[in-house]
Parts: structure tokens; C-alpha cells; sequence
């Protein structure tokens, strides 16, 4: 089955199919094509009539890295050992944790797969510093940048969290790709045909 996406104005298809596997475009039948309200609201329940008059209202706005990024963090310090990051991964329940100096500024982030990659490569590491197995430098990006520049970014670098930095580049959230993928299943619309 291949997925068509409209973006920009774009046509985006993935996999391309042979033009004899396509789906083409079928008119509704005599059924499905129109249902009026006035005769499916005509002997319901109350309930149900007072949902077709609700008025209806589009989503909330939502443009920037601000708007879905985590602020709640787990940080790191450039001198804690590797056997302190795990626990701390393990503890809190995230997968990246960003690399702190004493300002604020991301210096290294730390992901969990990096970290048992280094495990199974070496297993006496565990008084090494973090900075030997953290990704370094960091793509970061602004609170004021927009989620799909930050999702472009987080797809053309193959990574998996992007901190996010405020006006004077301290620190104040992250975005992961389950934020980018929790903003598309709870917010609408969305143009895709299949």
C-alpha cells in the first residue's frame, strides 16, 4: 500500500507503486453519499441532536518548538562518570539527557543507546567521564523555531531529541521525534489519502 502525503503543495509518494496496483478514485455509492442530518437527528436521543448544534471551533495554534517541547529535564555534568548516567537513565525514565556546564549551555547529549553501545564494546568504563561517550557538538535549536524545521532537523541528522534553547542559549526544554509524533495523532488536520 503506498501512502500519499501533500506537503506544500508537494506530492509526496512512498513506495511508489506500478500505475496497475494503484488505488484509483471511486464515486460514493447511493448509501453513503449524502446523509442529512435533519432526518439521522429526527427521533434520536437529546444528546445527540445538542452535538449537531454545537458550534464547531478549529484547533489551537500550534507553530513553535515552545509549544510541545518537554520542560520538565534531566540533566547531566560534563564530570559525572558513565556509572552515574545510567542510573540517572535508568531513574528517570528518558532516553536522552542533555550535557550541562554550570551556565546552562549544552556542551553533549547523552542518549541510551549510545551508552549500551559503549557497554557492550567495553565493560570496564564505568568510572570514565560521559563526555567520551556523548555526542558532541549538539544540534540545537531555538524555543521560537518552528516544529516542522525542527522536525526536518531531527529526520536529515538521524537523531533522536533536539534541546531546545531559549534567548540567551541556556537550556529549557527538549523535543524528541515521540513529541513530533504525539503532535500529529492528537492534532488536526491532516491531508493523507491512501
Amino acid at each position: 500500500m503506498s501512502l500519499i502525503m501533500f506537503d506544500m503543495g508537494r506530492r509526496v509518494e512512498t513506495p511508489v507503486r506500478p500505475d496497475e496496483f494503484r488505488v484509483r478514485a471511486m464515486s460514493a455509492s447511493e448509501k453513503t453519499s449524502h446523509i442529512d442530518k435533519d432526518k439521522t437527528a429526527r427521533g434520536m436521543p437529546q444528546d445527540i441532536e445538542a452535538y449537531y448544534q454545537r458550534p464547531e471551533h478549529p484547533p489551537d495554534g500550534i507553530s513553535s518548538c515552545a509549544d510541545i517541547m518537554t520542560q520538565r529535564l534531566t540533566t547531566l555534568s560534563p564530570d559525572d562518570s558513565i556509572h552515574t548516567a545510567w542510573n540517572t537513565l535508568s531513574s528517570s525514565g528518558f532516553h536522552h539527557l542533555p550535557v550541562v556546564d554550570s551556565e546552562l549551555n549544552v556542551v553533549a547529549i547523552l542518549s541510551d543507546r549510545d551508552l549500551l553501545q559503549a557497554l557492550v564494546h567495553n565493560r570496564d568504563i564505568w568510572d570514565d567521564s560521559i563526555m567520551e561517550v556523548a555526542a558532541h557538538p549538539v544540534v540545537c535549536v531555538l524555543k521560537t523555531t518552528d516544529i516542522r524545521q525542527a522536525s526536518n532537523i531531527l529526520y536529515e541528522y538521524d537523531i533522536g531529541a533536539l534541546p531546545v534553547l531559549n534567548n540567551e542559549h541556556e537550556i529549557c526544554g527538549i523535543i524528541t521525534r515521540s513529541d513530533i509524533l504525539k503532535l500529529l495523532s492528537h492534532y488536526g488536520p491532516m491531508e493523507l489519502w491512501a
